[in-house]
Formats: structure tokens, sequence, C-alpha cells
């Protein structure tokens, strides 16, 4: 037990030191001050952001549709569509990208802000749809009924009844949906027109000239963000 016991640690520092090392060199001010005074890299930033907020929308709003329905279907199809809410956690991201690149191309689509943010959603998607699947499924249906035999409407119904019960799994779904669009390089990279530069990409590209200061003080950045995100679906999914 005492060598698994190290292997464990030996396995947790192996994984962090690159991470807390890229870290540590963003903690100063000259790096801060120069991220902050590259305008193309802060302008990829606020564009990464804005399609991560926009692809977690949807991909929560369109999960949480898929999540409802899911208990009305008969076992067989049940069983169908959660089986294939897995495909993204096995099949190479890399598919994904090519798959939705040749498809944009075979329908006409233009590569763009849309083609950025309907990926992303597709891609996230199953994860978020996962995540909600098992609040959606533990609500308690006597609560909402209570509420309909007092009068409530339809929306009354689900703002008081359904909502509360199932909020921390959104919350949560949210964030993973976010996390998962804002580190995104692949589908970025195959899926963006001419004129779009998200965060990931914009970095790739520069680090194939030179590792700035300011990628070591937008890693940190990063680095806080994701934990926070981590930690607070952690503490939502508690909650659910």
């Amino acid at each position: 037990m005492k060598t698994l016991r190290y292997y464990s640690f030996i396995l947790l520092a192996f994984l962090w030191l690159p991470l807390l090392s890229v870290a540590w060199k963003g903690l100063s001010l000259d790096a801060f001050q120069k991220l902050l005074k590259n305008e193309e890299l802060m302008a990829s930033f606020l564009d990464s952001f804005l399609v991560a907020g926009g692809s977690a929308v949807l991909a929560v709003s369109l999960a949480l549709c898929t999540a409802f329905a899911l208990p009305h279907l008969n076992s067989r199809l049940q069983k169908f569509v959660i089986a294939s809410l897995f495909l993204p956690l096995v099949l190479p991201e890399i598919a994904f990208g090519i798959s939705y690149l040749v498809w944009f191309k075979q329908i006409g689509f233009p590569l763009g802000w849309s083609t950025l943010i309907f990926s992303h959603m597709a891609f996230s998607f199953c994860f978020v749809a996962l995540t909600l699947k098992p609040a959606v499924f533990a609500i308690d249906h006597q609560i909402p009924q209570a509420a309909q035999d007092l009068g409530a409407n339809g929306w009354q119904v689900f703002r008081h009844g359904i909502l509360p019960q199932i909020s921390p799994a959104i919350l949560a779904g949210f964030f993973m949906a976010f996390s998962l669009s804002l580190d995104d390089f692949l589908l970025s990279f195959f899926v963006k027109g001419v004129d779009q530069m998200t965060l990931p990409v914009k970095i790739f590209s520069m680090m194939r000239l030179k590792i700035g200061e300011e990628i070591y003080a937008l890693s940190l950045l990063l680095f806080l963000f994701s934990s926070a995100s981590v930690i607070i679906s952690r503490l939502c999914l508690k909650k659910s």
C-alpha cells in the first residue's frame, strides 16, 4: 500500500508540476503589463469568451430538453440515446473537427463565428446532457404536482417546482461547456474562418515564433479560471 501511495504522489507531481511552473512564471507585473498591451491577444481572449459563452448557453438549453425527453422514451430508444451521448468521450476530437469542416463545406455554409459556436456547442452538448440526466431523473415530482393543485400555470410549475431542483446541475453543465469551449484548439482550428482567431489558435501561432512573458501571465489566468470552474462544478453537483 505504501508503494501505491508513493506512486500516486509521483503521478500527481508529474501532472501538476508543469502547470504550476508555467503559472509561477506568470506571477510578475511585467508579464501582465505585456499581456494587457498585446491588443491582438486580448482581442482573441475576448472572442474566445464570447464563443464559449454562446456555445455553453446553447449546449445547456438543448441538453436540458434532451434530459427531459429521455424519461418519455421507450427503454430501447432511451438506451440508444444515452449510449450515443458517450460518443465524444471515445472518439478523437480531430475526427469531429474534420467531420464538421467537411459537412460545412458540403452544405455551402461559410466558415466563421457561427460555425465556431455551433461546433463547440455540438461537442460539449453530450457532456452537459450526461451531467443533467441524473438531476432530471431524480426530480421529486410531488412538488410540481402540488404546485399544479394550487393553481400554478406551466411556467410557474417549472420556475418554482422543477428549476430549483436542477439548477445546480445546470450551473455545473454550463461551466463544463464553457471550459471545454474556451480551451478547445482542434475544433477551432478546423472550423474557424480566415478572420476568426480564438485564444488557443492565437497562442499556437505565437508559440511557433517565441514564448513571451505574456503567455505565462495568460496561462496563469486560464489556470485560475479553469480551477475555479472545476470547483464550482463540483460544488453544484454535490447540491444536485
